[in-house]
């Protein structure tokens, strides 16, 4: 489509200043998907991966669980529970990919208990705490996992649509413009050369 604008020398210029400008960006900007799409296969190779490893390990935490309650029964598992009333505390720091602010989440301190053996535990029940203590790092990994597949989501998403807007939109336009502009130009100076020649010839005779 052709820009509305006068055929004119100035917006000539400026017009191949901006076609240049906006190829520039389109190159820079299809690395840069390139480059998430990237992060992201890799994220998602990652988080099949650790889907694996968190099933098997919830697995295990809640059969050791019900063994626990088997052995133990509903009030004595509360009453132990008490042991374990300290929230998990965790730090979270970002790091930048292609200018994606990505998360970096660390356990900074597991909640302490005291020693099980005072609580008059069974050893399913010592088992539940440690198989759910080691659940933890894993669920770390996956949250942290998840939110960067999500910002690294968005970011395709939002560099896509700008690639498309300069592919689909802006450079055809511009280069329509500048070869409008361009032959109106050349029929201008065209029309001016034969007006100064018949001016020319003219004043001849």
């Amino acid at each position: 489509m052709i820009l509305k604008m006068p055929p004119t020398k100035s917006n000539l210029f400026k017009l191949q200043s901006e076609l240049k400008f906006a190829k520039d960006g389109y190159e820079l900007l299809d690395r840069k998907r390139e480059v998430l799409i990237m992060e992201m296969m890799q994220v998602i190779h990652g988080i099949s991966h650790l889907q694996r490893r968190l099933n098997e390990a919830l697995q295990k935490a809640y059969g050791d669980l019900y063994d626990a309650y088997v052995e133990m029964g509903s009030e004595e598992i509360e009453r132990a529970n008490f042991a374990f009333r300290e929230p998990l505390k965790v730090s979270m720091c970002e790091h930048t990919v292609m200018g994606v602010m990505l998360p970096e989440l660390e356990l900074e301190k597991a909640p302490e208990s005291a020693e099980l053996g005072l609580l008059g535990t069974s050893e399913s029940f010592d088992s539940a705490v440690k198989s759910f203590s080691d659940v933890v790092p894993l669920l770390l990994e996956y949250a942290k996992a998840a939110l960067t597949l999500s910002r690294l989501a968005k970011e395709v998403q939002k560099t896509q649509r700008r690639v498309n807007a300069l592919e689909n939109i802006t450079i055809p336009n511009a280069g329509d413009t500048i070869k409008f502009i361009s032959e109106s130009l050349e029929e201008g100076e065209r029309q001016s050369f034969f007006q100064r020649k018949k001016v020319k010839m003219n004043l001849q005779k």
